[in-house]
């Protein structure tokens, strides 16, 4: 019973992988809950030790959205494709389950909101930098958060998670980006990080970490999440 929580994330990470969803990560829920305002907290089923996933994707989630992106109309004229289509493979990856689930999405909005990225860091993915973004070890900032799903089930065990920075040198690498950045989203008086022409700015931030630069994502796949341009 105590490696359960192993079997269930094998599950689901065998069926996300092959659609571009291929970072699938386990957490226990305390480790994120003991961290946030109840606010922004995940159901435990009344089991703080309850068994969390975390889904997300690499570079890997373009090659496989483009396929259907091309053959289903629908999808593409969605307001959201991604959103739609991760939807789609994560909840086929969770209905074969015994066990009660819950899922939460990176969009929805309060009272279901989750700090996803406090949630990649405690979980131990991905390091929470001081550009506010989330550099995994290997793909860098090249990554992107989708999903929290909790099972009834026991999850790992142990304390949470606290990653070291890959990168040696963030404040003066990405900081000083970030701050440009932010400054002209002020100048133009918007709130939204990537709108607008200042999009360039805020690319510039993840391009100057070091970590995970063969990772990058591809020019047709910056041009849709940063300009939302359509898959040629």
């Amino acid at each position: 019973m105590s490696q359960q929580w192993r079997a269930i994330t094998d599950h689901i990470a065998a069926a996300c992988i092959p659609s571009g969803l291929d970072l699938v990560h386990p957490f226990r829920v305390s480790w994120y809950n003991e961290a946030v305002d109840p606010a922004y907290r995940l159901p435990d089923f009344d089991n703080p030790g309850s068994l969390g996933i975390l889904i997300g994707n690499t570079r890997a989630l373009w090659p496989a959205l483009r396929k259907p992106f091309r053959a289903e109309p629908s999808l593409a004229a969605a307001p959201d494709p991604i959103d739609r289509y991760t939807e789609a493979h994560v909840l086929a990856a969770l209905r074969p389950l015994s066990q009660r689930w819950q899922v939460r999405w990176v969009y929805e909005q309060p009272p279901r909101r989750v700090a996803m990225q406090r949630l990649a860091h405690v979980s131990g993915i991905a390091h929470l930098s001081r550009s506010f973004l989330n550099v995994h070890p290997v793909y860098g900032p090249w990554i992107a958060l989708r999903a929290a799903v909790v099972c009834d089930i026991d999850g790992p065990s142990g304390p949470a998670c606290d990653p070291p920075s890959p990168c040696p040198d963030c404040a003066h690498a990405c900081v000083p980006l970030l701050e440009r950045a932010a400054a002209a989203l002020r100048a133009r008086g918007l709130e939204q990080p990537g709108v607008g022409d200042t999009w360039p700015l805020w690319l510039a931030v993840r391009d100057a970490c070091p970590v995970g630069r063969e990772y990058r994502y591809s020019d047709e796949q910056i041009a849709y999440h940063y300009r939302l341009d359509p898959p040629s």
